[in-house]
């Protein structure tokens, strides 16, 4: 029982690098598979605090990216596709963005030249406090 246990064990095993190196394979002949490997896109820090619900919230925010050397690219934010940086090739890894707004906000690292999104970050705006509530009336007793 134990040498058939081996035995099946160390065939999925074998099974598992013989698949391992058929995909390293694949990825070494396919340039698009390698490319889009070597695409990363962070945002740091991927919070913001404010102190009241609905208040801007103020924060240096660091993109970092690695792109292939070939190519267009370029930051937008998703909600009002507004260019934060664009450049060439791996020619900038990092930008420091002044963040600014009340709500959370996504970017999106895209090609220039086809307009393909190929990564997207999000920078979380959360408070302290809520809003503080209304009174019903405009009028206080005391």
């Amino acid at each position: 029982m134990n040498k058939i246990l081996c035995c099946l064990l160390l065939l999925m095993i074998d099974t598992t690098l013989v698949q391992a190196q058929e995909t390293d394979a694949q990825e070494l002949t396919n340039p698009l598979t390698t490319q889009q490997h070597r695409i990363a896109f962070t945002a740091t820090p991927d919070q913001c605090v404010a102190l009241h619900k609905g208040q801007n919230c103020y924060q240096s925010v660091e993109f970092q990216w690695y792109t292939p050397a070939n190519g267009d690219y370029c930051i937008l934010q998703s909600d009002n596709k507004q260019r934060v940086i664009c450049w060439e090739g791996d020619f900038i890894q990092h930008y420091d963005y002044p963040f600014e707004s009340n709500k959370t906000t996504k970017y999106m690292l895209i090609n220039k030249q086809t307009a393909q999104l190929l990564a997207e970050v999000k920078v979380v705006v959360t408070w302290v406090y809520k809003a503080p509530k209304q009174s019903q009336s405009g009028w206080r007793l005391f």
